[in-house]
């Protein structure tokens, strides 16, 4: 199986900016859904993949995953820009965390990934999932998903082919 790392895509210079306020990101705060702030530039685009402040997708977006994975949790997200009175429903996503990291992985000096492998054996049958490190974390979905991702006119999102582990 192929994978690959799911970010949002950095060209894309008029995203919505959602304003993380300390109530609707918190980690210690539960809450069934949430109502967040957005600023809207000029002919701003609702991106169907956001990694800050957290990760976050459209309605789209999760409906797709949803098809590919039982075990994701998401929490509704309304995005308000108040001075255009605009709500959009967007998803906090909570993807199930997985230990992965071969030993065949590179760091940079100062502890960041330059190069991710992945132990192929240590992945299972999961389609999504994250990675985390020290200082980074990365969303990473299989072929099957990524494909159906291209598939669909889903936008603001890049996908990066991740090395496995030779064996």
């Amino acid at each position: 199986m192929e994978y690959f790392i799911l970010r949002q895509d950095q060209s894309i210079t008029n995203p919505i900016i959602p304003l993380a306020t300390s109530e609707a990101f918190d980690d210690d705060f539960v809450y069934s859904s949430v109502f967040a702030e957005v600023v809207e530039k000029e002919n701003a685009l609702y991106l169907d993949y956001l990694d800050k402040p957290e990760r976050i997708v459209s309605n789209d977006m999760k409906e797709l995953f949803a098809k590919y994975e039982d075990d994701l949790d998401f929490t509704a997200i309304v995005f308000t820009d108040v001075k255009k009175g605009t709500q959009r429903l967007y998803w906090l996503l909570d993807i199930v965390r997985k230990n992965c990291i071969s030993h065949e992985t590179t760091f940079t000096p100062d502890g960041l990934i330059k190069e991710l492998v992945i132990d192929p054996k240590k992945v299972e049958l999961d389609c999504i999932f994250q990675v985390d490190t020290i200082k980074e974390s990365f969303t990473i979905v299989n072929l099957d998903v990524a494909e159906s991702m291209l598939r669909r006119s889903l936008l603001g999102f890049q996908l990066q082919r991740v090395r496995l582990e030779r064996r």
